[in-house]
């Protein structure tokens, strides 16, 4: 994939810093303001996810994570992006189904089994939920963990490499489905 030049790279930029800032408004007015042709440079499509969860419009959310993974297939973050829009729509199987046709396309990203636990918990598949933290765990998935709750946002968008990517703030609990791990 080809980087972003400027202006896009600007507008990116200010996009996850007003996200950062918590003003999801002026995140959005920077996002939209990348060229339609960048719109789904993978970066720029992490952000405009972003600013949709942010703001819980999760039909958006859903299709924006679709045609990712329609043009990226190989790229986790999508498919997990996707799972866990249909999942915040009440569509815990349907989330659960997308994730577990892709665990063998990404044997090694820790993100997948920890989302299909808790996919399985909600379906109420106690024991699989077990396995899928079991196998969360051996991937080295334990160690993402702090005081006991792990921010979905930033595990969704773990598998990207570039770390000034925005996670949720830490006053917007919304965001946050704790699952015991212990």
């Amino acid at each position: 994939m080809q980087e972003l030049g400027y202006p896009e790279r600007h507008h990116l930029n200010a996009a996850v810093g007003w996200l950062k800032l918590g003003d999801l408004a002026e995140a959005k007015a920077e996002a939209d303001q990348v060229s339609w042709l960048n719109r789904f440079h993978p970066e720029v499509f992490i952000v405009r996810w972003c600013i949709h969860s942010r703001l819980g419009k999760w039909e958006a959310a859903r299709d924006l994570a679709r045609i990712f993974t329609r043009l990226f297939p190989d790229r986790p973050t999508g498919w997990l992006c996707l799972s866990y829009s249909l999942y915040k729509l009440n569509r815990p199987l349907e989330a659960y189904l997308q994730l577990l046709h892709r665990i063998a396309a990404f044997p090694r990203v820790c993100a997948i089994p920890y989302f299909l636990a808790c996919y399985a918990w909600k379906l109420g598949d106690f024991r699989g939920a077990g396995r899928w933290i079991a196998k969360f765990k051996s991937l080295g998935g334990g160690r993402k963990i702090k005081s006991g709750v792990l921010d979905h946002t930033e595990l969704l968008l773990s598998c990207e490499k570039a770390s000034s990517l925005p996670v949720a703030s830490p006053k917007s609990s919304s965001h946050r489905d704790p699952i015991a791990l212990a």
